[in-house]
């Protein structure tokens, strides 16, 4: 973490930066001191074109006591605004900054472990595609990046994680893109009302006391329980008040059998504060639900055939699929065979349109709510020309900014980190800074804030502070997520009796949020306390914590928590998210370790269906042979016979399960000169991943082995190096 001095920012003024022979940065300077700044980066027609536009933006922030720098240039690589940023940052205490226009785009390989679930193979796709659009390259100072070699593709600029870099994110600063959608026209027209719409909802900051939830088709495996706990959160966040104003909605896709009209009319909503989308996505759509649910016979049997035709409609061998399920079924080809027609397409068209918000649609919805969290795969993949974030900050309506992800996104990841800190005012950027994943991206103006509950907390000014005293004096805050923020501040600063604090509050602390933040915290640390907050999150009443807890057992492969996994699949039975991923964890054991528990834990349990429950754990073991899903695994994968791509996919698969059981093989396997390098290498890859295992400090060693024996190639090398700082990272 870098530190800033105090400063002063300069005065109003014009600056030109020498930038490359013949070129040069154009830098207007604040026109207010403080002590703090903000950075807008942006190209040199957009800045003419948007002139007053800008000017409007940046007074009305300096209004707010925030002094801001318009940087523009027509910039060639990533590096030259990252010098910029740092260069503001070290001498200007630069919070933050927002990119408008045609600012690079940097692509991101080897880091797909700061994502929180892309894992698309970087070698048999191609490169645009495995890369991960982020502004991490921007707003993160200490990660290192090196070019890839691929010569940039317009804004496009290719860059690999070094092995050498930090293994974690911990922002610097925090930061927004504004882009222009294609289908909207004029990208400077687009650029000017849009800004013109920020200024206007500064100058009217409402309070944080209108909120939205929608939790999609698929969502959690579609677990009640897992839903019902977002109540529970605000009212720790938010104190009471959505429980006086009743001024929280929880919707269901299930509450409808097309619950989109009614989402439409609440993101439409002029009071709305704030709306979040659980769903699936894709650059150019929200998924919001999927088959209805219906009553009558007549409505199953439409949907039946509206299924069957859709199926037919595959190329390929779609109808021959269509026929092979409605066989199983017993139905015939009548139930499908009209799929070409042209009404049978127009209606099963207009079918699939009420399951979800397509680009086209965005303009005329016009969003109100200030700001959308999509907490979903990308829709916020600025990659593309359109894409669902930036249309709705571009179209009419009061959406100012929104917060969403360039890639897929794992679905068992907190949604709610630190949103109580909004009521109080702070910037959006600023509360997306402290929770950031490499995907994740402030999406319009990352300086809006609302009216503050409690403006006498000056939140944006404590936010910023880095003083130890300060922070531990704020870990009993009558506000949950001031202590949360305390605990995030004194993790930063690597305060050295931290770890005793966060298993305090895993412990004792009354507030979901509070211990689910300090379980976070001690995770990435993974000293012993964390197995000791494991044992205690097994059990805790929020249900997201159970849920992570089981996970991430299976990744550690204690056998201590063998016994636990089982005790928690039989008492939260009906918890289906949770049960889903024990089935995942517990065959990260020895089999025979599982079995012998299994046996001893239902020796004198005699609740109805024990037996068919110790059954299902029995049998989840078991993949194929007899033998349990590591053992079939690994025989593949050491199979010296097997195909080489089959062998591949296997080891990439310990990235997702890792088989801490069979450890010993893979270093073997890593160590074999005689074994296809690109096996060994792919091994130091997928050992990357056991960055929580037992066997971690194994792992580095073998590695550090390896290196000092020499014989490894260059690619070799760089992979073995990069798993050793990973499996060994501090944070």
């Amino acid at each position: 973490m870098n530190y800033r001095k105090p400063f002063f920012v300069l005065l109003a003024g014009v600056l030109l930066l020498s930038a490359a022979p013949g070129r040069s940065q154009t830098f207007e300077n604040p026109s207010i001191q403080g002590s703090s700044s903000f950075a807008v980066i942006t190209d040199s027609r957009t800045a003419r074109e948007c002139r007053p536009q800008m000017t409007a933006y940046k007074q009305t922030l300096e209004a707010e006591g925030l002094p801001v720098y318009i940087v523009s240039h027509d910039w060639t690589t990533p590096e030259q605004v990252r010098d910029v940023l740092r260069k503001l940052y070290a001498e200007n205490a630069l919070e933050g900054c927002v990119f408008i226009g045609d600012v690079p785009i940097a692509m991101i390989t080897k880091a797909q472990h700061l994502t929180s679930a892309f894992k698309m193979d970087e070698r048999d796709h191609p490169l645009h595609e495995t890369s991960v659009p982020s502004d991490r390259f921007y707003d993160d100072f200490d990660l290192q990046f090196v070019p890839q070699g691929t010569p940039s593709q317009g804004l496009f600029h290719y860059y690999e994680m070094s092995p050498d870099s930090p293994q974690y994110i911990s922002c610097d600063i925090y930061s927004g893109r504004i882009k222009a959608q294609k289908a909207y026209g004029d990208p400077y027209k687009q650029i000017a009302r849009y800004l013109e719409k920020a200024v206007a909802e500064h100058r009217d900051a409402t309070p944080f006391d209108q909120f939205v939830s929608y939790t999609g088709h698929g969502s959690y495996s579609n677990s009640l329980i897992a839903w019902r706990d977002e109540q529970q959160l605000l009212d720790e966040q938010f104190g009471d008040v959505f429980s006086r104003t009743h001024n929280a909605k929880f919707l269901r896709y299930s509450m409808q059998p097309f619950v989109k009209e009614s989402l439409i009319r609440e993101v439409r909503r002029d009071d709305v504060d704030m709306m979040v989308f659980h769903e699936h996505g894709m650059p150019h759509r929200q998924y919001l639900s999927g088959t209805p649910y219906v009553e009558s016979a007549e409505d199953a049997a439409a949907e039946m055939q509206r299924s069957l035709r859709k199926l037919a409609r595959r190329p390929g061998s779609g109808r021959e699929s269509a026929a092979k399920r409605a066989a199983e079924k017993g139905l015939d080809s009548t139930w499908y065979n009209r799929a070409e027609e042209p009404e049978m397409l127009r209606l099963d068209s207009i079918a699939d349109l009420r399951t979800g918000i397509i680009l086209e649609e965005v303009e005329a919805i016009a969003p109100n709510a200030r700001f959308v969290v999509f907490d979903a795969c990308y829709n916020g993949d600025y990659r593309e020309d359109d894409f669902i974030a930036g249309h709705y900050i571009m179209a009419p309506g009061r959406c100012v900014t929104t917060f969403a992800n360039s890639v897929n996104v794992l679905q068992d990841k907190s949604a709610f980190d630190l949103l109580g800190l909004l009521g109080e005012g702070l910037r959006i950027g600023a509360w997306a800074k402290n929770i950031h994943i490499l995907e994740s991206h402030v999406i319009g103006d990352p300086t809006y804030r609302f009216k503050a509950a409690h403006p006498e907390l000056d939140i944006n000014s404590m936010a910023l502070k880095r003083n130890n005293g300060f922070w531990l004096g704020q870990l009993d805050n009558a506000i949950p997520d001031i202590q949360n923020l305390a605990m995030i501040r004194l993790w930063e600063n690597d305060y050295p009796q931290l770890l005793a604090i966060l298993l305090d509050k895993c412990s004792e602390s009354p507030y979901s949020v509070v211990r689910y933040n300090a379980f976070r915290l001690l995770e990435s640390l993974n000293g012993p306390e964390y197995k000791q907050a494991l044992m205690l999150a097994a059990y805790d009443r929020f249900e997201f914590l159970r849920r992570i807890a089981v996970t991430r057992m299976g990744r550690i492969g204690d056998e201590a928590f063998i016994s636990v996994l089982i005790d928690v699949y039989v008492r939260d039975r009906n918890a289906a998210r949770i049960v889903f991923n024990i089935s995942e964890a517990i065959r990260c054991f020895d089999k025979q370790q599982v079995e012998k528990a299994i046996e001893t834990y239902f020796a004198d349990k005699n609740f109805y269906h024990a037996r068919e429950e110790k059954q299902e754990l029995l049998d989840k073991l078991i993949e194929r042979n007899e033998l349990s899903p590591g053992e079939s695994s690994t025989r593949e994968i050491l199979d010296p016979q097997g195909k080489p791509r089959w062998r591949q996919a296997r080891i990439s698969f310990l990235k997702n399960r890792p088989y801490h059981q069979h450890v010993t093989e893979y270093l073997t396997l890593l160590g074999d000169e005689q074994v296809p390098e690109i096996l060994r290498v792919r091994m130091a890859e997928a050992l990357a991943w056991f960055n929580l295992s037992v066997r971690r400090h194994e792992i580095a060693d073998a590695g550090r082995k390896l290196l000092a024996r020499g014989n490894c190639s260059p690619e070799l090398a760089k992979e073995v190096q990069r798993m050793i700082n990973r499996v060994e990272s501090k944070k």
